[in-house]
């Protein structure tokens, strides 16, 4: 038995967690010299709690999430899932996450790896457009997925995009089911996206859409039929 088969999943991964979020600090500061491409842009620990408990809430079980980036995100969407696992009938890559970022991918599968949670997520590499253009025809393929709605979007990925990757991944929602946007209030500089993308969703009459004022700013968008 090896030291990892003796720590509790929630253990692992809030260790993990721990981990980026002391790296994500560092960028933040600017105490480290590292590359935009590089850069974790993470979201905040108290965003990070806030989504696990819209999970819990409605008892998620289908995630798909736009922005992989190094898994800060998906570790704690996935600490939902492991939090949840008595009341959801599979976890078997209960997690879709998009990046399109090599090396990004690398260090995610790493941190996904050393959570213990690697078989709960599938990382679709490439561009985000194409990849959503053909997650219906997957999942309706797919023996896991089996066509099954998601309960969860999360999209924080290129913010000129955003409109569209909202119209793609509607379709694939279950009622009832939440569209969260990462990015609504800050950094100033998406200020225009952002205000498009707000101005957009809240112009859907199947959609109840509010803007949350914690960490970064989220929407979080309700899909109602």
């Amino acid at each position: 038995m090896t030291n990892s088969d003796t720590i509790s999943p929630h253990t692992r991964i809030f260790r993990i967690l721990s981990q980026l979020e002391s790296q994500s600090e560092l960028e933040r500061s600017g105490r480290v010299n590292i590359s935009h491409e590089d850069s974790m842009l993470a979201i905040t620990n108290d965003t990070g709690k806030f989504l696990n408990i819209l999970l819990t809430a409605i008892n998620c079980n289908r995630i798909l999430e736009i922005g992989t980036s190094v898994g800060y995100s998906t570790l704690w969407m996935a600490l939902t899932l492991v939090q949840n696992k008595e009341r959801l009938y599979n976890l078997e890559r209960s997690i879709l996450t998009v990046e399109k970022s090599p090396s990004k991918i690398k260090r995610a599968k790493k941190n996904f790896e050393d959570a213990g949670v690697i078989n709960l997520i599938e990382i679709a590499e490439g561009n985000a457009l194409d990849i959503l253009d053909h997650i219906p025809e997957k999942i309706s393929n797919d023996k896991i997925w089996k066509n099954i709605p998601f309960d969860f979007v999360f999209l924080d990925a290129d913010k000129e995009n955003l409109i569209r990757y909202f119209e793609l991944v509607f379709p694939l929602v279950r009622k009832g089911g939440l569209i969260v946007t990462d990015n609504i209030l800050l950094p100033e500089d998406y200020k225009t996206s952002m205000d498009e993308y707000v101005n957009h969703v809240r112009a859907k009459k199947e959609v109840q859409s509010v803007t949350v004022p914690i960490g970064y700013g989220e929407e979080i968008s309700l899909k109602l039929i």
